[in-house]
């Protein structure tokens, strides 16, 4: 089951704006990590059974990436 977030998203970090879809899958272990596009900062991965896909809807103030 697919569905788009109700809300928009925005990365508490650099405020970078995403549209979020909600996938449900089964668990496993090996996610991959989540980082802004625009800053680099985490992003959560998963809503309990759901996974989160962010899709960039439009980058915040220019800020230096961070390393990691």
């Amino acid at each position: 089951m697919v569905e788009a977030a109700e809300a928009p998203f925005v990365c508490p970090s650099c405020g970078a704006h995403y549209k979020v879809v909600r996938l449900e899958v089964s668990q496993t272990s090996d996610e991959p990590d989540i980082e802004c596009v625009n800053c680099g900062a985490a992003l959560e991965g998963r809503e309990g059974a759901f996974a989160l896909k962010y899709f960039l809807v439009s980058h915040a103030a220019k800020r230096k990436r961070r390393q990691r």
